[in-house]
């Protein structure tokens, strides 16, 4: 006792920290995707009917509280996190930027026919077409698609005047700078006590991160607005559902 009153003696336990979840999404259709034209770097806009899917994919988030938000720095990326978090609720939510969430690299390829530059990758490789590729590198074809670019823009066949460092990236760079920003995102979010994180990127560099996950991981063709979930704990990403699912898109259609 202290003068004469009963000192008591409080434990404050701190609540463990929440993990961090963070939805990887693909952004939503563009004019390029329309046009079916290479859009890596290249900053093609959302086209109006992408911009509804856009929306009706934020109805179906709603419900979940994101700690952050991230996107590339491509007009087509910005505008699907901002655009969808204003249909979910967290119209609030500020969105950060960080180029290395881009696409790749197509180099001297970009805003091309992609029909005819599948092609030229594809005979470059030794084959014939897309479905020969896909049967021989079976899961790391974005790989073997992405390092072919690479050794075929180097050859210049379309005689372009590029620097070496415009051209198209190889797997390893890509690989490199998403698992760097990734990483960076995720320990932002441990910081903040864990929860969801919103990450708007591309089709390509999110298949190239997602296969270095695990060598079961076969990451199929994503659909504009599909997300793939990965936790984040003591230094390491593991996959937390479905590959490129379609599950909130759908689900903002009854909303």
């Amino acid at each position: 006792m202290t003068n004469g009153a009963f000192s008591t003696r409080i434990e404050h336990h701190q609540n463990p920290p929440r993990r961090v979840t963070l939805f990887l999404t693909r952004h939503g259709r563009t004019t390029a995707n329309r046009m079916h034209l290479m859009q890596g770097w290249s900053d093609f806009p959302l086209t109006g009917e992408g911009r509804e899917d856009v929306r009706q994919f934020g109805r179906g988030l709603r419900g979940i509280r994101f700690v952050s938000a991230w996107c590339g720095n491509l007009t087509r990326q910005y505008d699907t996190a901002r655009e969808a978090l204003d249909a979910s609720g967290q119209g609030d939510l500020p969105i950060q930027v960080d180029p290395d969430l881009r696409e790749d690299n197509f180099g001297s390829f970009e805003g091309r026919d992609e029909a005819e530059t599948i092609k030229a990758v594809c005979s470059h490789m030794g084959y014939e077409n897309h479905d020969q590729v896909r049967q021989a590198t079976g899961r790391l074809i974005s790989a073997a698609m992405q390092d072919a670019f690479h050794e075929l823009d180097l050859e210049n066949p379309l005689g372009t005047d590029l620097a070496s460092e415009d051209r198209a990236e190889t797997t390893e760079q890509v690989r490199v700078r998403m698992m760097r920003v990734l990483t960076k995102i995720a320990e932002n979010a441990v910081t903040l006590g864990g929860g969801e994180v919103l990450v708007v990127s591309s089709g390509m560099c999110l298949q190239q991160f997602l296969v270095t996950m695990g060598d079961d991981i076969d990451v199929p063709d994503m659909d504009n607005t599909a997300v793939t979930k990965v936790t984040y704990a003591d230094g390491r990403f593991s996959l937390d559902g479905p590959l490129a699912s379609m599950e909130y898109f759908l689900a903002g259609a009854e909303r």
